[in-house]
């Protein structure tokens, strides 16, 4: 039986929160990561790094540059999950 992976945006948010070390009430799907979670470049790149490792998915290099939300994220990872 395949086991069924979670990436709903609670679950991202959760994620994020734990990497991040930013509780989740302060997290929301709309947040951006570059202005609500004050993440350059570098930030974001290793935060995405860490959850596709974490959700054994893996964006693209260019999907990984336009994520902007939390909501893009969770997109994407369920995108490629199918």
């Amino acid at each position: 039986m395949e086991k069924k992976i979670d990436f709903s945006e609670d679950r991202i948010i959760d994620l994020i929160s734990w990497e991040l070390h930013v509780q989740s009430s302060n997290i929301f799907p709309s947040s951006s990561l570059s202005n609500d979670l004050n993440l350059d470049t570098q930030d974001k790149m290793l935060l995405i790094a860490a959850l596709e490792n974490r959700l054994d998915v893996y964006l693209t290099a260019e999907e990984a540059e336009i994520v902007e939300t939390i909501q893009d994220l969770s997109q994407y990872f369920y995108l490629h999950a199918s």
